[in-house]
């Protein structure tokens, strides 16, 4: 096995390594390169649904797929993401997944910690998924905005009828009612700000456009002037703490939802089928422990 770092040591690519059985040796090299470099692409891979399962138990318990409409029909721990159309006229998977900066279930009081996808299909242009390296967004914070938010909490929510940032998918039947219904039925969570990693004990700006509405404790005439200005760290054109991958048939990606936030990119015609299965590992409630750990 052989890992290949990016630039900036953020993200690496891993070659020859065999993931349908792999040693524990192989097991701990890949999660360890996982916390090294937040993001990995594991090229030439076909793992089957039940052994993407496998794979993705050893580093944690496995989350249940919230859409279970989606998920795989061989396990319901595989969320099918794809713009795949039945002949009935039904979505195989869900269709526009992703299409804003996010941190995978945020809006969770323990979001996942790690995020598995393996692509199956890849349309002839477009599909890629960007993403952000928030350890570095938040060492390029200048010093007074980090003095500012250290030890405040921003307040989530998955439901994007309450977020005027992000727009409801045409493309989703149905999307609208169930944006409301989580409107309706989901509490706001409020996640640190600032986040310090579990095991790197390093510090991570921890907000999406996608999922943080507000911050607490501040009147949104305060709170939304800064969170524009954290969130075009983000949204950077200079993409100076980013890298965009472009998918191949049998990469298997893997990243760190504690100190990265991603987003499709879309770009792909409808009859240009995309497909990728994911799992998602269970995290541990989310802190902020001044100067690390």
């Amino acid at each position: 096995m052989k890992i290949n770092s990016f630039a900036n040591n953020f993200g690496a690519e891993i070659i020859s390594a065999d993931l349908k059985d792999p040693s524990l040796e192989i097991t701990e090299r890949i999660y360890q390169a996982f916390l090294d470099h937040q993001m990995l692409v594991i090229r030439d891979q076909d793992l089957t649904p039940l052994e993407q399962v496998d794979f993705t138990e050893r580093y944690g318990e496995l989350e249940w797929q919230e859409n279970s409409k989606h998920a795989h029909p061989d396990h319901d721990k595989v969320l099918v993401l794809s713009n795949e159309i039945r002949s009935d006229g039904t979505a195989v998977g869900v269709v526009d997944a992703g299409d804003f900066w996010h941190s995978d279930s945020s809006h969770h009081e323990e979001p996942v910690k790690a995020t598995v996808l393996m692509s199956i299909r890849t349309p002839s242009e477009g599909g890629a998924t960007d993403f952000c390296d928030m350890y570095g967004i938040y060492e390029a914070l200048p010093r007074a905005i980090r003095q500012k938010i250290n030890g405040r909490y921003g307040i989530h929510h998955a439901s994007k009828a309450l977020n005027p940032r992000v727009k409801i998918s045409e493309n989703r039947p149905g999307a609208k009612e169930f944006y409301a219904m989580q409107a309706r039925e989901r509490p706001m969570v409020r996640q640190p700000l600032v986040r310090t990693h579990d095991e790197t004990g390093r510090q991570a700006l921890y907000i999406s456009p996608r999922f943080t509405l507000g911050i607490e404790d501040m009147d949104d005439a305060e709170a939304q002037p800064l969170l524009n200005e954290l969130f075009s760290y983000i949204t950077d054109g200079k993409r100076r703490h980013h890298y965009r991958h472009h998918y191949r048939k049998g990469d298997l990606v893997l990243w760190d939802n504690r100190c990265i936030v991603h987003q499709a990119t879309g770009g792909y015609a409808s009859g240009d089928i995309r497909r990728l299965h994911r799992t998602t590992v269970i995290g541990q409630r989310a802190f902020y422990t001044p100067f690390g750990t």
